[in-house]
């Protein structure tokens, strides 16, 4: 038997003259080892060949996605404002309105002015016991 390369990747054996190995005949053992050998590596193969197929269709559903997004955003400059984004502005505006009537009006109302007690007239000690 020859070994040659394929794609780099899988080993391809070829008969050829019978070599003084080869005289040997093959147990059930050794044929079922090799069956299931066989049978791992065509599941690798085919579990290799659909990741490839869903890893390109997620990149064609990505390049979808974001053509669509261009477009999306290249109308919406085109045509102005969208409806959700004057409907924020509009929101916006009526929030700084309010908050400005509440807030930033100056009070017409003075405060009274503060007359410092005395020692004396202070119950912080708890008493008149100072004076």
């Amino acid at each position: 038997m020859v070994a040659i390369t394929q794609d780099n990747k899988h080993q391809t054996l070829f008969e050829s003259a019978p070599g003084p190995e080869e005289h040997q005949k093959l147990s059930v053992k050794q044929l079922k080892r090799l069956e299931e050998q066989r049978d791992r590596e065509e599941k690798k193969i085919t579990k290799r060949k659909a990741k490839a197929v869903q890893k390109e269709r997620k990149a064609v559903e990505k390049e979808q996605k974001e053509s669509k997004r261009a477009q999306r955003s290249k109308y919406e400059q085109n045509s102005g404002l969208s409806a959700r984004e004057m409907v924020e502005q509009e929101r916006l505006a009526e929030e700084r309105r309010l908050f400005e009537e509440e807030f930033l009006q100056e009070d017409a109302v003075l405060p009274a002015h503060h007359v410092k007690k005395s020692a004396c007239d202070s119950n912080r000690l708890g008493g008149m016991h100072i004076c």
